[in-house]
């Protein structure tokens, strides 16, 4: 499985906050992809060994290799942790040994398959459940999970598959997490790492093809996972009003028609750049602007937008309101922006006044804070 380009990468400092002493519980950095085969597994022992370059004290208490030699190989000469033999229905299974973990006491340990249901008899049944109680252990985890186990994406994953995920993991993981990386590849090359059996053995690959690997289920499933790293990206500590002036602050309110949302999102990127500021990309999710609402077209240009915001160094921020200018008034005042970037109206004259669009109500409510209003075509 070929490896990111490093010049995409963080740097392993980013990461040496996992392993920060400055409080009783351990950090938590969770690997989140949309399916199988992504790399979760890989990046977060990519990241692993760049700890221990810096001298971190890293152990594996447990990677799921599922039989596949590039993975078993990547683990190198990390220290595992012995695995707990456990009696299950007449045979021996194995499982992350808890205890023995606890009393390693690493600076980091990695703990793979977050989701995986413990074997009747383990302390816990849930192997979140174990990584709890190491973080309240004051011992900082790397961890990694496909986005379809979040319990709060539960009935987008039913209503695109039919399926009831039984191996769920609270979304609080997310949320409270420490550091959210995202891996992500193109569903084509996802689907061509299948055929070529990385994944599964190719009897195993054909039928996964036909089903959770349709093209059509891997789009929605990378959006969900591009949604819950754009949510968390805005996810910041409060600033400050004192120690930031307000005009320095972008945010574009970016409309849910792709072919409108990508030139407001690159003139608002130029803008934060010249600014040298924090920029926001703010989509107020109405009930009609919903995933299972938009055809698949205008899923993927939706995740292709979520990418180029983020990819640009904006804090990608989703609302849920049927009232829109309220809700984009109330987040500038929350963040302290200064200036909002929109899309030029798109009723004009008599049209307006007897029936105002979003930009022409915002327009009008608008107070303290300034608009740039940008002409862009569906050409653009």
């Amino acid at each position: 499985m070929p490896r990111q380009p490093e010049d995409s990468r963080p740097s392993p400092e980013s990461f040496l906050k996992l392993a920060t002493k400055d409080s009783k519980r351990g950090k938590l950095n969770v690997y989140l992809g949309m399916a199988a085969g992504v790399g979760k597994t890989f990046r977060m022992l990519d990241d692993a060994f760049a700890l221990r370059r810096r001298h971190i004290d890293v152990a594996v208490g447990l990677v799921e290799t599922h039989g596949r030699l590039e993975t078993a190989a990547k683990i190198g000469d990390l220290e595992v942790i012995r695995r707990k033999q456990v009696a299950y229905k007449g045979v021996t299974v194995e499982e992350m040994d808890l205890e023995a973990c606890l009393a390693r006491r690493p600076e980091v340990l990695v703990v793979d398959e977050l989701p995986h249901t413990n074997a009747s008899g383990s302390l816990h049944e849930k192997r979140w459940q174990d990584v709890e109680d190491i973080l309240s252990a004051g011992i900082s985890v790397m961890t990694a999970l496909n986005v379809q186990h979040l319990e709060g994406v539960q009935d987008v994953v039913r209503s695109a598959t039919g399926i009831d995920i039984r191996e769920l993991v609270p979304d609080r993981f997310i949320r409270d997490a420490d550091s959210l990386v995202l891996v992500d590849v193109p569903v084509p090359e996802l689907q061509e790492r299948l055929r070529q059996g990385k994944i599964y053995p190719p009897d195993q690959a054909k039928l996964a093809l036909q089903n959770f690997f349709r093209t059509e289920l891997l789009v929605r499933l990378r959006e969900l996972a591009l949604l819950q790293t754009a949510d968390f990206s805005g996810h910041d500590l409060p600033i400050d009003p004192s120690s930031v002036a307000a005009e320095s602050r972008i945010a574009v309110a970016v409309p849910f028609d792709p072919a409108i949302a990508k030139p407001l999102i690159l003139r608002a990127s130029r803008l934060a750049g010249r600014m040298n500021t924090k920029w926001f990309a703010l989509y107020v999710r109405r009930e009609r602007d919903h995933p299972e609402r938009m055809s698949a077209t205008q899923h993927r240009l939706l995740t292709e937008n979520v990418q180029l915001a983020m990819s640009l160094g904006a804090s990608v921020v989703f609302k849920e309101s049927e009232d829109v200018v309220t809700t984009i008034c109330d987040f500038l005042r929350s963040e302290n922006i200064g200036l909002l970037v929109v899309g030029q109206p798109g009723r004009r004259g008599l049209s307006a006044r007897l029936s105002p669009g979003i930009v022409n109500l915002i327009l009008e409510k608008m107070l303290g804070f300034d608009i740039l209003v940008v002409e862009v075509s569906r050409a653009e």
